[in-house]
């Protein structure tokens, strides 16, 4: 314990050194993609600290998928949480559901309970690997966070993922004012096929003439698993590798499943009328990031109450580097700030529509 504390701080101290000096310790040079220019934080992460000679750090590529769990849970037990954070972490279990419950020191009366659907993409873990956003989050949004424990691919395909979201949606709705809601709201959430998760639920829940979440946050999510640009999208990245969402949603999906089907992929669905406000998130190197836009455009068409971010110097999975990135931690203050807005009174003025995209570094 004391030699990860250790760890944590001296990453910390090398990570405020000047940018060129963490590029030129990352090998030197500039990455970029699409014109787009990598945080040297995470470069410095990338090609530096994690780097093990010509591996690629966190890839699912030449590793079995229990190694690359062991690797995504170490890796987030290092980084931990960000200093700056006060909340509380508990346990949460039921005879039906388990999960992590992040709760802030000052919870404002008006937030919703957030059930949030964690990173991951349904395969390499559990909560843990949330925990850093979402305490960054809860801190900055005073709400509570609710990330629930969901059955895990290849052992448990879909639709066992969903099967469990909804199961732990009805539980925290039952049981919101337990877990730190002052006004008895719900709101719901999650990263990848974790907001994929929120989006379906929220389309079944309309459907089924059921009440709807006060609002979702749908961070860089995936919600195309038949998009073609998964399998033909090469390009080198961070946390995630080229290839790694195409053989993520492989395995959360199974073989022989129908991927245009919307119930895997709800951006398919003809239908999106409805829906709650939306936050929707995406990075600027980041290969999700047109279907993102895609599904922001249909819901704007629908006539959703809309807000959409997309942070250029940050790539797919930057918000498992929350406790120790700055341009990471800086997306989630923004975020939270949008999604209070969002909340409280509509559309942030100026950030309506994917035209409306700001970066913040």
């Amino acid at each position: 314990m004391r030699s990860s504390l250790l760890r944590q701080r001296l990453l910390k101290t090398v990570l405020t050194l000047p940018p060129a000096m963490l590029r030129f310790l990352s090998g030197g040079g500039v990455v970029y993609q699409d014109g787009r220019t990598l945080d040297p934080q995470i470069q410095f992460l990338w090609h530096g600290y994690f780097a093990k000679g010509d591996a690629t750090p966190l890839t699912l590529h030449g590793k079995t998928l229990e190694q690359a769990r062991q690797e995504w849970a170490e890796t987030a037990a290092l980084l931990g949480l960000p200093s700056q954070v006060r909340v509380k972490v508990e346990d949460i279990s039921s005879e039906t559901v388990r999960g992590l419950l992040v709760r802030p020191s000052t919870i404002s009366a008006d937030a919703p309970l957030l059930v949030f659907f964690p990173q991951g993409a349904g395969v390499l873990g559990g909560p843990g690997l949330s925990r850093a956003v979402c305490a960054a989050l809860a801190h900055e949004a005073r709400c509570p966070i609710f990330i629930p424990e969901l059955r895990l691919a290849p052992v448990h395909r879909f639709p066992a993922a969903l099967d469990d979201a909804r199961d732990a949606l009805n539980w925290a709705q039952a049981n919101a004012g337990r877990l730190g809601t002052r006004n008895g709201g719900t709101a719901i959430g999650g990263i990848l096929t974790g907001a994929n998760l929120a989006a379906r639920l929220c389309i079944d829940l309309k459907r089924e003439f059921k009440p709807l979440p006060m609002a979702q946050l749908l961070i860089t999510p995936l919600v195309d698993l038949s998009d073609p640009r998964l399998k033909d999208h090469v390009a080198d990245g961070w946390p995630f590798a080229g290839d790694d969402i195409h053989t993520l949603a492989s395995h959360y999906a199974g073989a022989g499943t129908d991927l245009t089907d919307p119930r895997i992929s709800p951006a398919l669905e003809k239908l999106l009328i409805g829906q709650p406000r939306t936050l929707a998130v995406s990075a600027g190197l980041d290969p999700l990031a047109a279907q993102t836009e895609a599904f922001v455009r249909r819901l704007i068409a629908a006539r959703v109450n809309v807000v959409y971010r997309r942070y250029d110097t940050l790539p797919l999975g930057f918000d498992l580097l929350t406790g120790v990135v700055d341009t990471s931690y800086a997306a989630v203050q923004d975020i939270a700030r949008l999604w209070v807005e969002l909340l409280r009174a509509g559309h942030p003025e100026g950030v309506e529509a994917p035209e409306a995209m700001q970066d913040i570094a």
